[in-house]
């Protein structure tokens, strides 16, 4: 009788329209707006939304065919629901006030608030046990051998604890895929911080992972499991070599997880290539673009554009020898034997004008310091007057042919924006793909 006297609370056209609710009362959030926020692997958009009543009450309908985590939000709390083509009660004084939620009829949600307390704790445990051990390990506690064993039992029984078989979560539940995936991610940056012994079974752990398990379409998981794993492996403390190598393994195993996924792939791929330029990885963007490019069959999933900037990486990575330019009819870009920052920009491009005043400075800079390079500025304007004019003061060589993005240079040289940095040596082998000058700056100062 009760369940159905709370059905009959919720208006028959939420029911026919949405086909389930979250419906509760959080005493402390009395006329706040609250949301439900769902995933569509990278992407979040808003389930439902509505403001909770003069007694805390609220009732929020979210689509029928929606099953997965939301992120219920009220200002600037929040916490994750896992939805099940259910109706969700839930009950507390605030929010953020874990210990006053109550799910009434949601068993994965009561377990998932459960095991989320159990791993905080065993986490806490974890860090003081292995602070102590430092401590024990001195020979001011010698004669304490045995709480020292004890504290290392400790610490194993804790890395061994299986919280889901604890709390006897079903294998078939969305709970028992999702948790072990939540605590791979929030773990991450202790393990490389603190607990570097733990980096080779994350890794291990990443790459087992079913990326084309359909639950990961709303589990606002992808995301941050690609980013944190990168970062924990750009932040493991091994040579750059080693990293890049571990960085290109979890790379193919992720083409060789998702090629039969083509928009999946077309997204992820999309999305490490702007991870690894962000962040500076460009052999690993290299190995990006050179994994899928080799492959026919990724070829033809993978957008134009984004196949054009990860040509540049094929044809242009670091080492490989760069494209001659005619910049006169009697002179190349060989003929000048040294150094060279060489950059494509125009006169109307706003970025080109604000990083043109950087690169006047370092440029000073670097003549003033004796430094062996040459700025060679490749214009892509189409104006004789408009070229003559931005760059007739400019201390660095410009050329212009005024052909545009119609340049040849810009075809050989993959350009698909400006401004964009190629630092060549004096063979113009390729040095490095700065993203900016300060990146070029850092970079001469501890190379050249």
């Amino acid at each position: 009788m009760k369940r159905i006297a709370i059905a009959l609370l919720i208006p028959l056209w939420i029911q026919q329209t949405f086909g389930q609710v979250v419906k509760g009362n959080l005493q402390q959030h009395k006329h706040q707006p609250i949301s439900l926020t769902g995933f569509d692997y990278y992407k979040s958009y808003e389930l439902g939304k509505t403001t909770i009543d003069s007694l805390g009450n609220f009732t929020l309908p979210y689509p029928k065919q929606y099953a997965g985590v939301a992120i219920l939000k009220i200002d600037r709390s929040s916490t994750l629901l896992i939805l099940n083509k259910k109706h969700i009660e839930l009950a507390g004084t605030h929010l953020m006030d874990y210990d006053s939620l109550n799910y009434k009829n949601s068993f994965q949600n009561r377990m998932f608030l459960k095991i989320a307390k159990a791993n905080a704790l065993n986490d806490q445990a974890y860090a003081g046990l292995r602070y102590l051990t430092k401590i024990y390990t001195n020979a001011h506690f010698k004669k304490q051998h045995k709480t020292l064993v004890n504290i290392n039992e400790e610490i194993k029984r804790i890395e061994q604890s299986n919280l889901l078989e604890t709390y006897a979560i079903a294998k078939e539940s969305y709970l028992f895929w999702y948790a072990p995936l939540r605590k791979l991610i929030s773990d991450m940056p202790q393990t490389f911080r603190n607990y570097t012994e733990r980096i080779p079974a994350d890794i291990a752990q990443f790459r087992k992972i079913d990326f084309t398990h359909p639950n990961f379409k709303t589990s606002g998981l992808f995301r941050e499991l690609l980013e944190g794993h990168y970062f924990m492996l750009e932040n493991m403390g091994q040579p750059l070599d080693s990293i890049y190598v571990q960085m290109n393994l979890s790379t193919d195993y992720l083409i060789e997880k998702l090629k039969q996924n083509d928009s999946l792939l077309n997204t992820t791929s999309k999305e490490l290539f702007k991870l690894f330029e962000k962040r500076s990885l460009f052999r690993a963007a290299a190995h990006l673009s050179s994994k899928l490019l080799d492959s026919t069959n990724c070829r033809c999933v993978i957008e134009q554009d984004l196949q054009k900037k990860m040509q540049k990486y094929v044809l242009l990575k670091v080492g490989n020898t760069a494209p001659d330019i005619k910049l006169t009819a009697s002179k190349k870009l060989s003929d000048l034997k040294q150094n060279v920052l060489l950059v494509f920009g125009s006169s109307h491009c706003k970025a080109c004008k604000e990083e043109a005043v950087q690169l006047l400075q370092y440029y000073t800079l670097w003549k003033d310091n004796n430094t062996p390079i040459e700025v060679v500025y490749i214009s892509l304007d189409t104006d004789k007057k408009t070229f003559n004019t931005a760059f007739k003061n400019a201390p660095w060589q410009s050329y212009c042919n005024f052909q545009g993005w119609n340049m040849q240079a810009v075809k050989e040289y993959h350009v698909y924006a400006t401004p964009s940095y190629f630092l060549l040596d004096k063979e113009l082998k390729i040095l490095v793909h700065p993203k900016s000058i300060a990146h070029v700056n850092a970079w001469i100062q501890g190379k050249i």
